[in-house]
């Protein structure tokens, strides 16, 4: 399981109780910095199944979620939208994607790539050489 090799990952565990999927979660913001850290927030939560008496889902463990990356090697993104929703968040060590001939960085197998699996908006996926996560738990200040 990667959460528990990256900063703050273990805390993200501890949080949600379990490894998160991040099924639904909105895509509240994306910061790309070519020479410094960038970063990937979004708003998870855990689904627990129960309907409540609107007829919506009850949600748990709500939380926005900073992914920091830093030297960022390779992305391809696609869509956008005023919600950008995604059907999961696939976190892991870096595979053979991507366009290798292009990367400013030499190829390590501890690079890590962060996949947004296609709902609504924005997917895509990204490759760093490093990341960090942190949260603060609740709803974005938005909603």
């Amino acid at each position: 399981m990667i959460y528990t090799d990256i900063p703050g990952g273990a805390e993200l565990l501890a949080w949600f109780g379990q490894e998160p999927t991040f099924h639904d979660a909105e895509i509240i913001s994306l910061f790309l910095n070519r020479s410094g850290v960038s970063e990937l927030k979004l708003h998870g939560w855990i689904n627990t199944g129960d309907v409540g008496p609107d007829g919506s889902f009850v949600l748990a463990k709500q939380a926005l979620v900073t992914f920091s990356l830093e030297k960022i090697m390779d992305l391809q993104l696609d869509g956008f939208s005023a919600q950008n929703v995604i059907s999961g968040l696939e976190l892991g060590y870096a595979t053979d994607r991507g366009r290798s001939n292009c990367f400013p960085l030499p190829q390590d197998p501890h690079d890590i790539d962060i996949e947004l699996m296609p709902c609504y908006g924005l997917d895509g996926f990204i490759r760093a050489k490093k990341v960090t996560v942190s949260f603060v738990p609740g709803q974005p200040k938005d909603r």
